[in-house]
């Protein structure tokens, strides 16, 4: 019986093998029908992202709990010099941030292995107990992403979800409306204190107020488009954003409304900050989103495949 199921076994092997490999490819062939059509709601994914319902208030020295650091893989000198951008956490796994952040100009993207995420640091100098460093699984920047132009956004999935029981980590809901014109909203992020200095280490707020369409165009008539929104203050802008706060969250009310996108010198020649729309990239990241779920679940299928394979080749 021995000798009968090892002269088999090739066979059994192949077998396997072509099974895994065309459940891969039927899965990775509905995420390509499915990003080539347009979403509805009756095909849209419910991906459980979740968005305004107007009950909530949150305190703006709490929504640190909704933002990470997005920071190089290894520090320099010491826990949190290695910051590099803010991001949003849209749900367990999924953060939301600026596409420049994890692509340069030449359009590569960053290696996952190149990038951490840390959560639950306030102070991004200081490692508490709540503090959670997650790596990079997947980097899916816009594929129509313009340096300094359009479509700047991105998401980071993570390796592992966030816990549930963290107060200092906390999903922060999505916009899907277009926020009005004159709507007090908030910035909030580790970026330079003033143009060209240093990094803050506890979380810095500001206010900021969001302009219209034509105000915004009038500043940026090169790149400014309807997929872009702008925000800063009518009087002496000594608070805007800064190098740092890229791919932070515009919070209007209970939500993301929009990311950070870039700024005109930390606000110091008097024009608004760049942001890219949320409700106007609601779909984009709802597809990207789900579509990312699928393709890492056929790469674990294969990676368990070829486990299996190791071991019976070699024991």
């Amino acid at each position: 019986m021995s000798t009968i199921l090892l002269q088999l076994s090739p066979i059994l092997c192949c077998t396997t093998l072509f099974l895994l490999l065309a459940q891969n490819v039927h899965s990775l062939r509905n995420v390509c029908l499915y990003n080539n059509h347009n979403i509805t709601q009756s095909n849209r994914p419910n991906l459980n992202f979740p968005l305004l319902n107007g009950t909530e208030r949150f305190k703006r020295l709490q929504l640190f709990k909704h933002i990470v650091s997005i920071r190089t893989s290894r520090a320099t000198a010491f826990f949190g010099d290695n910051h590099i951008c803010t991001g949003s956490i849209i749900s367990s796994n999924l953060i939301l941030t600026s596409a420049h952040c994890v692509i340069d100009r030449r359009k590569i993207i960053t290696r996952t292995h190149r990038l951490v995420v840390v959560a639950g640091a306030p102070n991004r100098l200081v490692r508490s107990k709540r503090t959670l460093e997650m790596k990079v699984l997947q980097v899916m920047p816009h594929k129509e992403f313009i340096p300094a132009g359009a479509h700047d956004i991105a998401l980071l999935r993570i390796a592992k979800s966030f816990p549930d029981d963290n107060d200092f980590i906390k999903v922060i809901p999505l916009n899907d409306e277009i926020i009005p014109n004159g709507t007090k909203c908030s910035i909030l992020g580790w970026g330079q204190l003033f143009y060209r200095g240093p990094y803050a280490a506890a979380t810095v707020n500001a206010v900021l107020t969001v302009f219209s369409y034509d105000y915004c165009q009038k500043f940026y008539p090169d790149v400014f488009d309807e997929t872009m929104m702008c925000a800063g203050k009518t009087d002496p802008w000594d608070l805007n954003a800064c190098r740092g706060d890229a791919g932070g969250p515009l919070i209007c009310g209970d939500f993301v409304a929009a990311v950070v996108s870039w700024s005109s010198y930390c606000g110091e020649i008097r024009k608004p900050t760049l942001f890219t729309s949320v409700h106007h990239h609601l779909a984009w990241i709802r597809k990207t989103g789900a579509g990312g779920a699928t393709i890492v679940k056929a790469i674990k299928s294969v990676d368990l495949f070829l486990y299996t394979l190791s071991i019976h080749i070699y024991f």
